[in-house]
């Protein structure tokens, strides 16, 4: 490992709340991001991609670019991760092409070890916490129909004018999506491979069953075709990828959030829906969803992300924190 490393002491590069972790725990193993220096020259990404014109093409020819990139530059770190897995040290490794990160449960020493390597820029912790808020829930009234939010925003006129969403894969980035009758017919087919219309990225698994409701309900805004009675979706025509980044608590983290994210973009989706986000967010969660964010409008894909659900409460926070990560 002293091959591998730099010999200059570079503490700088723990974030303080991990360091408050480190010094807390014992020899217990803890979740880290971490942040690598080197970013991909976003204008010769656009410029080798300018003059692909088909929309799947221009967005394969980024991702793939990107992991290329991500693959060279994280070379030296990922092998020095690969030898302490092989010694116990480190488990759980999770790459990513988008932020330029790598995601590991690390032991205290390795974690300290790593903050001596020149090619990191920041070492964070991978807390998982809560990214939802606070609501009071009240029965709704029995009706048949459209629900307001429809013609609150004016999509039922859109769809007069034939924008149904027909054609548009919405990934749905929440604690998952329940198969609800309204949302059956509208459920992306990810054939034998993800057989549940999606992926759990916090669990590593195919279970995307949404325990707390929540993704659920989005899913139902955004096209629940009203085959129970009542139509709630505002495009009845697209089609839903069921992406669970938080478990049913509503609890989440950078790691599993960057995941769900790439894994919707890399199997085609054209809108990423996010209402969540991380309150008071640490520097590397700022990174890592600010590089991911950059890199997918790169691709063409827009995120919807949640931004005042705090309410009143963004009062308390001073700036940059009255708005939540990624928002």
């Amino acid at each position: 490992l002293i091959c591998h490393f730099g010999f200059a002491q570079n503490h700088n590069v723990i974030e303080p709340e991990l360091q408050e972790v480190l010094n807390q725990k014992g020899d217990d193993m803890i979740s880290v991001n971490i942040i690598l220096k080197s970013e991909i020259n976003i204008n010769n990404l656009r410029s080798n991609a300018k003059d692909i014109e088909d929309v799947k093409a221009h967005r394969q020819a980024i991702v793939s670019e990107l992991k290329s990139f991500s693959e060279q530059s994280q070379k030296d770190i990922l092998s020095i991760l690969k030898a302490g897995e092989a010694s116990g040290d480190i488990k759980d490794i999770k790459t990513h092409w988008l932020s330029n990160m790598i995601s590991c449960t690390a032991s205290k020493d390795y974690i300290y070890s790593l903050s001596e390597h020149s090619d990191i820029k920041i070492l964070g912790y991978n807390k998982t916490e809560f990214l939802l808020w606070e609501e009071n829930a009240k029965a709704a009234e029995p009706q048949r129909g459209m629900t307001p939010n429809i013609k609150h925003v004016n999509a039922d006129k859109a769809w007069n004018l034939g924008l149904t969403g027909e054609g548009v894969l919405v990934g749905v980035i929440d604690t998952g999506v329940n198969f609800h009758k309204d949302l059956e017919k509208n459920l992306w087919d990810g054939g034998e491979e993800y057989p549940n219309h999606g992926y759990n990225t916090f669990e590593d698994s195919h279970d995307v069953t949404d325990g707390f409701n929540h993704g659920t309900h989005c899913a139902g805004i955004i096209c629940g075709d009203g085959t129970s009675g009542t139509q709630t979706g505002i495009a009845p025509d697209a089609t839903v990828m069921c992406i669970k980044v938080m478990d049913d608590a509503g609890g989440g983290n950078a790691n599993s959030v960057c995941s769900g994210i790439e894994f919707a973009i890399e199997h085609g989706a054209d809108v990423l829906n996010m209402s969540l986000g991380f309150p008071n967010a640490s520097m590397a969660t700022r990174e890592a969803l600010r590089q991911t964010y950059e890199k997918a409008l790169e691709a063409n894909v827009a995120i919807v992300t949640a931004v005042g659900n705090d309410g009143m409460l963004n009062l308390t926070f001073p700036v940059p924190n009255s708005v939540r990560v990624p928002g």
